[in-house]
């Protein structure tokens, strides 16, 4: 974790289009479009033309997120891939963040890139997201993410976009695909610039 953090400490913000397609049982809804922006620590905001769903929790590359200070972690076991060695670590959050019960984390230790990230939380939803990876002023971010989901039927009573994926099932799966084009780097965001409200949602 204090490589990635080392790595990615030169990156202040982002700014890049997302293109969001969604396959998930009993939910229709057309490829969606935004602006995503970031700026470390933890501010993130999508702004979007109309109503816009976008998964915070895997959805996005947050490098901050993972402070080996704040989680109790232990190591699952080490694994080669195409020749990419990698590490899976298990991390509990020491004080609890939002919903979340923990973290699988697949990590590419040649490259210190987070390979896949499952989560789950404490009212069952599971979350894995797989990220695909290119390299942009000399940091590597997202180009990809798919998401595969696993949520309970009465996680999909909210937010209001997803009222129709209230059904009779135990569990709905589906997955997410979010490309990221048009990288813009380190290009100072303001801390007032997420302050103003937006069109998110997720």
């Amino acid at each position: 974790l204090d490589s990635i953090e080392k790595k990615y400490a030169g990156l202040k913000d982002y700014t890049a289009e997302v293109s969001v397609h969604f396959d998930i049982e009993t939910f229709k809804a057309p490829d969606m479009q935004a602006r995503l922006y970031y700026k470390a620590p933890d501010k993130m905001k999508v702004e979007s033309k109309r109503v816009f769903f976008f998964p915070r929790d895997g959805g996005y590359l947050n490098p901050s997120q993972f402070k080996k200070e704040d989680f109790e972690i232990r190591f699952l076991e080490s694994s080669t891939d195409d020749g990419r060695k990698a590490v899976k670590l298990k991390l509990t959050p020491k004080k609890t963040k939002k919903n979340i019960q923990d973290f699988l984390l697949t990590i590419d230790t040649d490259r210190n890139l987070i390979r896949e990230m499952e989560i789950t939380q404490f009212d069952g939803r599971e979350i894995k997201a797989v990220i695909d990876y290119g390299k942009f002023d000399g940091f590597e971010l997202p180009v990809h993410i798919r998401l595969k989901l696993d949520i309970p039927s009465f996680e999909t009573e909210r937010p209001k976009e997803f009222d129709q994926l209230i059904q009779k099932t135990k569990r709905v799966t589906g997955t997410v695909e979010i490309s990221y084009l048009n990288y813009k780097v380190n290009s100072g965001l303001s801390d007032e610039f997420f302050k103003e409200s937006g069109s998110s949602r997720g």
